[in-house]
């Protein structure tokens, strides 16, 4: 158990180690004289620390009937995915200092696979059926760092609202800005979000026996408010804390679903292994 546990707790103290450095990076990035060097620095160790990640996760994942995809393994894969979209977004923006959020979450899902938690669920992947679950981890993955980024937007502008100040949040990009990037990613989240779900009903044969019925409904629920929330932006001007709030519902349902459904069969009727 112990030895199990090293080498992803040791991933786990890297991401940690990763977070702290992109705060200090956003805190010193107007300093050129310091930040010179930096960045390509970190952008090498986050490299690292994702492939060991990936890894890890892919190990896992590997069984010998076919694909584990239980409920830690696939929480330690949507984050994998999660934070390769943040990593690659934070090349063209000054995101570095999201990482307080993302990473601590990376490094706490990287460990979950090494757990005694719930059972193997080994399937045994056609083409289509592994589009399906690419495509809904991708979905999942662009839609949790909206999530995150619409949290950590409250955040600033609950700060900006009560006039703190701090280097920390002067350094981040204008809210405006962080905006423009969360309806970007809400959208394309969506897209691909809406090709999941229109390939899972491929091998949607019975609603109630294949115990989808909550994950589909909650699925498309959230469908229908990110697709709201997206017109209400175009057409009537949405914006700030309504399209924060709609953001984090709509993401809610999807892991209530998701999430929600796997944890109780996987967990509460099965128990471990």
């Amino acid at each position: 158990m112990i030895n199990g546990l090293l080498l992803p707790g040791f991933t786990a103290g890297l991401y940690i180690a990763l977070a702290w450095a992109g705060a200090q990076q956003t805190m010193i990035q107007g300093t050129q004289s310091q930040g010179q060097g930096l960045p390509r620095l970190l952008n090498l160790f986050a490299l690292a620390v994702i492939s060991l990640h990936g890894w890890l996760t892919f190990g896992y994942l590997n069984h010998p009937v076919g694909i584990d995809l239980s409920l830690t393994n696939t929480l330690s894969l949507t984050a994998l995915v999660t934070v390769c979209i943040f990593w690659a977004t934070s090349l063209q923006n000054q995101l570095d200092g999201f990482g307080i959020i993302v990473m601590p979450i990376a490094a706490f899902c990287v460990i979950l696979p090494a757990l005694p938690i719930g059972s193997a669920q080994p399937i045994t992947l056609s083409g289509p059926l592994l589009s399906h679950i690419l495509l809904s981890v991708i979905a999942y993955s662009l839609l949790a760092v909206a999530s995150l980024q619409a949290l950590f937007m409250a955040y600033i502008d609950q700060q900006i609202r009560a006039k703190n100040s701090s280097r920390f949040l002067t350094s981040m990009p204008p809210l405006q800005q962080l905006e423009t990037l969360l309806f970007r990613f809400i959208l394309i989240g969506l897209l691909v979000l809406t090709a999941s779900l229109v390939s899972g009903f491929n091998y949607l044969d019975d609603l109630f026996g294949q115990h989808v019925a909550h994950k589909t409904v909650l699925s498309l629920l959230a469908w229908l408010l990110f697709t709201i929330l997206l017109l209400g932006h175009h057409f009537l001007g949405w914006r700030g804390r309504t399209a924060v709030r709609l953001c984090l519902i709509a993401f809610g349902l999807l892991m209530v679903g998701y999430i929600g459904s796997k944890f109780v069969i996987e967990i509460i009727l099965t128990g471990p292994a």
